[in-house]
């Protein structure tokens, strides 16, 4: 069975839950997050999209980078960015700004009045580890399992971004056992050269291969080799 980026999106898409992207720094986390937000778009869905490591502007620069134009999305109200990077400011196009110390509580019901509670939204967390970093984990495990409540109980599908080395192993362990899928993305040097690979360590429910997959990031993003 041979699976693109295509295929593993739009199973993501059609899933009810949340999905956990997980890899070290640099590797194109938030570069498929960029293209799964894209490709719901497409479909007309809510999309709301919370930054906590980076401003609105760098993600929108960074966006266009691989082809994305988000503008006319903002413009509509399709597209909603929830800026919890610069700490409670007001930075436009983000129709959301909320400090990095506000309570989960309030971040939560952030993301719930940005989907403006419609059914079948798609939610990207930018990432999930910097947000829980120096949250006890009963706390965070409580805060994942409430958005991925919020998000199953509106038929939507949530996207979350972890670096594994930020949070305990335990805390990740519970992280995936609360997700419907994990998609997990490595980089190894191999004769010099800095590769990157790809795979789905679980997806409930679809019948996929789990072996590495080599990928390259390219005019339009990640893009499996064959």
């Amino acid at each position: 069975m041979e699976v693109s980026v295509e295929w593993i999106l739009e199973t993501i898409l059609g899933k009810t839950g949340s999905i956990i992207f997980t890899g070290p720094n640099g590797v194109g986390k938030t570069l498929l997050s960029i293209q799964a937000a894209e490709a719901a778009l497409s479909k007309n869905r809510k999309t709301v999209y919370a930054l906590t490591t980076m401003s609105p502007q760098n993600f929108l620069e960074l966006a266009k980078s691989i082809g994305a134009e988000f503008d006319n999305h903002l413009d509509e109200g399709r597209l909603v960015l929830v800026d919890c990077h610069t700490r409670g400011e007001h930075t436009y196009p983000a129709k959301y700004s909320i400090s990095p110390e506000a309570s989960l509580l309030e971040i939560r019901q952030t993301f719930l009045e940005a989907a403006d509670y419609s059914s079948n939204y798609f939610l990207v967390i930018d990432d999930l580890s910097t947000l829980l970093a120096y949250i006890p984990s009963e706390n965070a495990f409580k805060f994942y399992q409430a958005v991925a409540s919020d998000v199953r109980r509106n038929g939507g599908t949530c996207v979350a971004i972890i670096v594994p080395d930020i949070l305990e192993q335990k805390l990740t362990n519970l992280l995936y056992s609360l997700s419907d899928g994990v998609v997990e993305m490595m980089m190894e040097e191999m004769g010099g050269n800095l590769r990157r690979f790809l795979r789905i360590r679980f997806l409930r429910g679809v019948r996929h291969p789990t072996e590495w997959s080599e990928y390259v990031i390219g005019l339009h993003g990640i893009e499996l080799l064959p």
